[in-house]
């Protein structure tokens, strides 16, 4: 497989994770708003934009479908984390594409990620000739 190939679906990996970290937090629907969080909510941003950037770095081509991945991959774990709640209660996620525009908002620092990354190769490229 490809580095464009394997970067792609990393970033669908850490779309996934990030979701796990932020949203699900390994906890049932009902506790999950008052327990403990793994990771203060400031950091996803931070985390994305660092995503973002490194798993574009050297890449060719367009860079912004590997940050578009990662909104892909968080999406689809958000939508079945939402699926498997409501099987248990139809009332839990009734302001569902909210998350949605809170998981856009917070995913496009990467998209900024890959902006800083192709300077970067800009600015390797240049000094190379």
């Amino acid at each position: 497989m490809p580095s464009r190939q394997w970067r792609l679906a990393a970033a669908v990996a850490v779309g996934v994770i990030f979701d796990a970290v932020f949203f699900w937090k390994f906890q049932p629907y009902a506790t999950r708003e008052h327990g403990p969080d793994i990771l203060p909510w400031y950091f996803l941003p931070i985390l994305t934009f660092l995503a973002g950037l490194l798993l574009t770095l050297a890449v060719e081509g367009k860079k912004r479908s590997i940050p578009a991945a990662m909104l892909v991959g968080f999406c689809v774990a958000n939508a079945c984390l939402i699926v498997a709640d409501c099987a248990a209660d139809p009332t839990n996620h009734n302001l569902w594409p909210f998350e949605f525009v809170i998981i856009a908002i917070a995913t496009a620092p990467a998209f900024l990620g890959a902006g800083v990354s192709l300077m970067i190769d800009r600015r390797r490229h240049e000094h190379r000739l």
